[in-house]
This record gives C-alpha cells, structure tokens and sequence, in this order.
C-alpha cells in the first residue's frame, strides 16, 4: 500500500509539477478560418442521375444498393435458384434475376 505525503494534505503547499514527454509539445486548439485557396471552391461537375444504356457499349449502368424490401419466402427461393443456377454451370446471379424480373415488369406495365 502506497504511503501518503504529508505535503498532499497541506493547503499551503506547493503544487507539484507532473513530468511527461508530451510536455513541450504544442497545445491542441481551434483550426482557422480556411485559407484564400478554399474561399471559393470550383464545383465538381454534375453526374447523370439515371443509368441508360451507353451507345458504346450497349450495356447498362448498374446502380447498386436500393434498400428494397422483399418476403422471405422470396429471397429464400431465390437463394435456391441461383444454388440451382451454379450447379448447372450458370452464374448464379441473384442480382441478375431481380434485375431481369424488374425489366419484365416495365415492360408489361409500359405494354398496357
């Protein structure tokens, strides 16, 4: 058990100094306004919002994560095709799937 110092009791003491190696480094404070250089920021350029297909290329854009909600019993029998998919030598894709079920829907609501 550590012994107290009758010093740390005295009121009329004086106040010990801590010794650390972080003593001579600066103090932390405040960042300054921001210089001339970023007063007036040149914008970055507008991207297209929707994916379209490229004329280069024919093929389309994928946007990914749309927090989209499906059933269970939807992404379970999904899980089995894209399983079903693989073993047969297919990619497997259940992204493929949605995506081709998304167009067959467009296109049914677009016919009518």
């Amino acid at each position: 058990m550590k012994q107290p110092r009758t010093s740390d009791f005295d009121p009329n003491a004086r106040e010990r100094t801590l010794k650390s190696s972080m003593e001579d480094l600066p103090s932390i404070e405040k960042p300054g306004l921001p210089s001339a250089d970023y007063a007036n920021p040149i914008p970055p350029p507008v991207l297209p919002v929707r994916g379209v297909p490229s004329a280069i290329t024919g093929r389309r854009k994928i946007k990914s994560r749309h927090p989209y909600d499906i059933y269970e019993d939807q992404a379970e029998e999904l899980k089995q095709l894209a399983i079903e998919d693989r073993m047969r030598g297919g990619a497997g894709s259940m992204s493929a799937m949605v995506r081709e079920a998304i167009d067959d829907y467009i296109a049914k609501v677009r016919a009518v």
